[in-house]
C-alpha cells in the first residue's frame, strides 16, 4: 500500500486502558486495507496521569514514520488536543475519532470517501438505531441535543456529536480558531462552519457491536451546559 501525506488521522489520548495500543494497531489496519492507503495518525495526549509510553513505543515501531506522537502535560480536553494535533501537521485532510475506533471500519471508509469527493466537513450520522443499546439518560440527552441543534442552533443537520468527522485544510483553520477546549468541540465547529456557508456533509455511520459506553461524570455534564449556552449566545444572539 501507498502512503498518503495528504491525509491525516487525529486521535486523541486521556488515560487509555491497559493494552490499547493493541486494539488500536488492529483498528488502524483495518482501516488502512480498507482504503489501501497507509495512514498518517498524529496520537495526541491530552494531559493524561497515567505513564503509557509503552503503547506509545510499540506504535512508534509497528506504524513507523506514519506514526505521530504529540501532547502536553495538562488535561484540557478533547477540544484542545484536537487543535494541537491539527496544528502539529501539515496534511490536506483530515479525520478524527477516539482512541478505540469506535465506529465501524466501513463507516470510516465511507466517511474518508465522502471527504476526498467533497469540500468542508463530513460527519458521521448515527442512525435511530444508535439509541438500541443506549442508558435513559444517554438517549434523553443526546436526543434532547438533537432537537436543541435543529431548533435552536439552525443547524443543517441534528447529530452533531457523532465522534467521526473529516475535514478539509480550510476546516482545519476553522477548527484551530475555536474556544471550546472540551466535548463540545464538535458542535461549535459545525456551527463555525455553517456561518461561513462552507459544506457540511453527513454519512451515516455504525458503531460497532462491541462498544461499551463510560459513564457520564455529572461534574462535566454541568460544564457542558455553560459552554453550550454560550455557544448559543456566541452564533445565534451575538
Amino acid at each position: 500500500m501507498n502512503s498518503s501525506e495528504d491525509f491525516a488521522l487525529l486521535i486523541p489520548a486521556y488515560n487509555p486502558s491497559e493494552g490499547w495500543e493493541l486494539l488500536f494497531y488492529d483498528r488502524y489496519l483495518e482501516f488502512c486495507k480498507a482504503i489501501q492507503q497507509n495512514v498518517k495518525v498524529v496520537l495526541i495526549n491530552d494531559g493524561s496521569t497515567s505513564d503509557f509510553t509503552k503503547g506509545i513505543d510499540f506504535l512508534k515501531i509497528r506504524i513507523g514514520g506514519n506514526f505521530s506522537y504529540v501532547g502536553y502535560a495538562i488535561n484540557k480536553g478533547k477540544g484542545s488536543a484536537l487543535k494541537f494535533g491539527a496544528k502539529s501537521s501539515n496534511a490536506k485532510k483530515y479525520m478524527f475519532t477516539d482512541i478505540d475506533f469506535p465506529y465501524s471500519t466501513e463507516s470510516m471508509k465511507n466517511v474518508w470517501a465522502a471527504i476526498q469527493s467533497n469540500s468542508g466537513i463530513v460527519i458521521g450520522h448515527r442512525e435511530t438505531d444508535y439509541y438500541t443499546d443506549l442508558s435513559l439518560l444517554r438517549t434523553f440527552l443526546s436526543k434532547g441535543l438533537r432537537w436543541l441543534n435543529t431548533l435552536v442552533l439552525n443547524l443543517p443537520v441534528n447529530d452533531t456529536q457523532c465522534g467521526l468527522k473529516a475535514f478539509d485544510h480550510q476546516v482545519k483553520e476553522i477548527l484551530l480558531n475555536c474556544q471550546t477546549e472540551r466535548f463540545l468541540i464538535d458542535l461549535e465547529l459545525l456551527l463555525a462552519v455553517n456561518k461561513k456557508s462552507l459544506n457540511i456533509v453527513p454519512v451515516s455511520s455504525k458503531l460497532r457491536d462491541d462498544i461499551n459506553f463510560t459513564k457520564f461524570d455529572s461534574s462535566v455534564l454541568l460544564k457542558e451546559v455553560f459552554s453550550f449556552i454560550r455557544l448559543v449566545w456566541v452564533y445565534r444572539i451575538i
